[in-house]
């Protein structure tokens, strides 16, 4: 047996020794991390305070040579190199001229030439060079005779090799006494998490011995329960676990309880495809003995001779012993067995006589409501008619009074017949809007669909528009150079619908501003003509945009809205759209104004051979 698989199967028996094994290794990569970072910083540390001193030194250095060096006394030079050197730390001195050469040196003088890539045999000794420039000294040093140009000259410069033998020995001590350090808290922690995982694994161990107990049949077996942490929690689980496992451990006799009650009819097909076993429902529904239906092929049951797939619900016909058709909805699911083999199917079903009775009842009536919509919209279409006439005669009668038949003296009288011109136009404009809308419904409405300009119908509504635009305070600005295009629709509905929507723009806006804008679009259905209506008015809010296009509907239904109007304009203009083959948008924000949207087509439609052509 390999040694490494032996160890793998030995270490992961054990929890406990996995926890420690994770602990050493966290612990140790932590600490071999930080100890890394530790010595680097302090190592950058030392090196600088090493440099620091190094330069403090040459700079005094170079203040001593710098009158020797002047006058050229080699033997002074010589003298204070060499008490320099003395110190332990300095390994060589060297001063050369302005020109480069050497004038005297100290030291290891064989480190001199190498620079800090210096060799010996054996080792390579680790310093640091500082050169330190030997400048003149200030003209009031100098002699009253001598000129220096108004600047200082350089004499020469000083080299100095500093050592860094103490520097890594403090290194050493110091990653000897981290190492100590670090093994010891390593042994610290390992010890507490010895304990702690001894502590937690103890009751484990015990929680174990008793799974076996009860695996064993031994219900009777409950953990102890001598902590309050999840082990605690755990062994409560298992307490209630073993409980509801006696309760569980049910009879025949309560399975055929739960059987009886059920209220849909259940049938186990086993992998023969024969009936195994039936509940009393289904006794029931199909009229036959319980003996009758045991042995039985499952599929002798089924008018369509198909059971549904597993997992699935679907409409099938039960047969009856006495040869009786019964819609259900039938639901298979694979049965199993305790090792996961397939035993069989069970089905599922319920009765659908009620629902297929009450499914043919809604239809008739949804059909019946149906019908008496399209009489009632007869009967308005009819009526409308028959108001319109009376109306236009209360009209054209109160005009031809006014006109030709009260003078400058019956003032009181004319502002009377003009009352009754404007309530009979207000009361005429709803009946039209009530014939469309029933014509539209009763399905008598029909589209004459022609290339028309858009510029001359757009100044047609806002003329008509622009006394109600002046009533309310409003700017009425139009978008439609001449050029606008052509769109094909049926002309007085396309009138009809922009004239709804610039009306509704001007009657909920008050000192604001109304524009119509015109622009062309083009998409993978044809080329559009859009008309956009934008106000600054009240806006509709989020909730009320659902019945914004019902017939009869208002945003303020109420009895004391500000708003009168049927509520049929904009229901009319968007049914006129899709009969001509567009439809109306709106974007609308409370208090922000809204923006009603038309979109007609802008030339005929092509035939599908022209637009394979195009």
């Amino acid at each position: 047996m390999n040694p490494f698989v032996g160890f793998r199967q030995w270490f992961s028996r054990s929890l406990l020794t996995q926890g420690l094994a994770a602990t050493i290794v966290l612990h140790s990569i932590s600490a071999c991390v930080l100890l890394s970072l530790f010595l680097l910083a302090q190592r950058q540390a030392l090196q600088q305070q090493l440099a620091l001193r190094g330069e403090s030194m040459a700079q005094f250095l170079a203040q001593e040579i710098q009158f020797p060096l002047l006058v050229g006394d080699r033997a002074e030079m010589q003298r204070l190199l060499t008490a320099m050197s003395a110190s332990a730390d300095v390994l060589f001195l060297e001063v050369a001229g302005a020109d480069g050469r050497r004038i005297c040196a100290a030291g290891r003088t064989d480190l001199i030439a190498a620079g800090s890539a210096a060799k010996q045999p054996g080792r390579r000794p680790d310093f640091i060079e500082i050169r330190m420039p030997v400048q003149a000294p200030n003209r009031d040093r100098l002699l009253d005779w001598e000129d220096n140009g108004g600047s200082r000259g350089r004499l020469g410069t000083l080299r100095m090799g500093i050592s860094m033998d103490r520097e890594r020995w403090r290194l050493r001590r110091i990653l000897a006494g981290g190492v100590g350090v670090i093994l010891l808290g390593l042994a610290i922690m390992c010890g507490a998490q010895y304990w702690g995982l001894r502590r937690l694994l103890q009751p484990l161990a015990a929680l174990v011995g008793f799974a076996h107990r009860v695996g064993a049949g031994d219900l009777r077996q409950r953990a102890p329960v001598a902590r309050a942490d999840e082990v605690g929690l755990l062994a409560q689980a298992f307490n209630h676990m073993v409980e509801q496992l006696g309760e569980t451990t049910v009879s025949r006799d309560y399975v055929d309880n739960v059987l009886r009650s059920m209220g849909e009819s259940l049938i186990v097909v086993g992998r023969s495809g024969r009936v195994e076993r039936v509940n009393p429902r289904t006794v029931e529904l199909l009229g036959c003995a319980e003996g009758g239906l045991l042995g039985r092929p499952a599929l002798s049951l089924l008018a369509e001779s198909e059971a549904p797939p597993c997992g699935t619900t679907r409409e099938r016909t039960y047969r009856t012993c006495g040869g009786q058709a019964i819609p259900v909805l039938l639901s298979s699911a694979e049965l199993r067995d305790s090792r996961g083999a397939s035993a069989g199917f069970v089905w599922l079903a319920q009765d659908v006589r009620e629902l297929k009775r009450t499914q043919a009842e809604l239809v008739a009536a949804r059909d019946a409501a149906q019908e008496a919509n399209r009489s009632k919209s007869v009967f308005l279409a009819n009526m409308s008619h028959e108001l319109r006439t009376p109306l236009n005669a209360i009209i054209g009668y109160s005009q031809m009074l006014r006109e030709d038949y009260i003078g400058p003296q019956q003032q009181s009288v004319a502002g009377d017949l003009e009352k009754i011109e404007r309530s009979g136009q207000l009361l005429l404009s709803i009946i039209n809007d009530i014939l469309d809308i029933s014509k539209i419904e009763a399905g008598r409405e029909t589209v004459r669909a022609q290339t028309v300009e858009v510029a001359p119908v757009l100044a047609d509504v806002c003329n008509a528009v622009a006394p109600l635009a002046r009533q309310q305070g409003n700017r009425l600005e139009i978008d439609c150079p001449e050029d606008a295009g052509q769109a094909y629709v049926d002309l007085p509905k396309f009138r009809q619908s922009i004239l709804n929507l610039v009306n509704n723009a001007c009657k909920f806006t008050e000192n604001g501003r109304v524009s119509v804008a015109v622009n062309r679009l083009r998409d993978a259905r044809g080329d559009w003509t859009e008309v956009h209506v934008t106000d600054t008015g009240i806006g509709i809010a989020p909730e009320h945009l659902a019945r914004l296009f019902q017939p009869f509907s208002q945003v303020d239904g109420s009895s004391t809205r500000k708003y009168t109007g049927t509520g049929l304009g904009l229901a009319i203009s968007r049914k006129f759209c899709r009969m001509m083959g567009g439809d109306i948008t709106v974007t609308t924000a409370p208090g922000a104004g809204s923006r009603f949207s038309i979109r007609v087509p802008a030339a005929p439609p092509m035939s599908p051979a022209s637009r394979r052509e195009a």
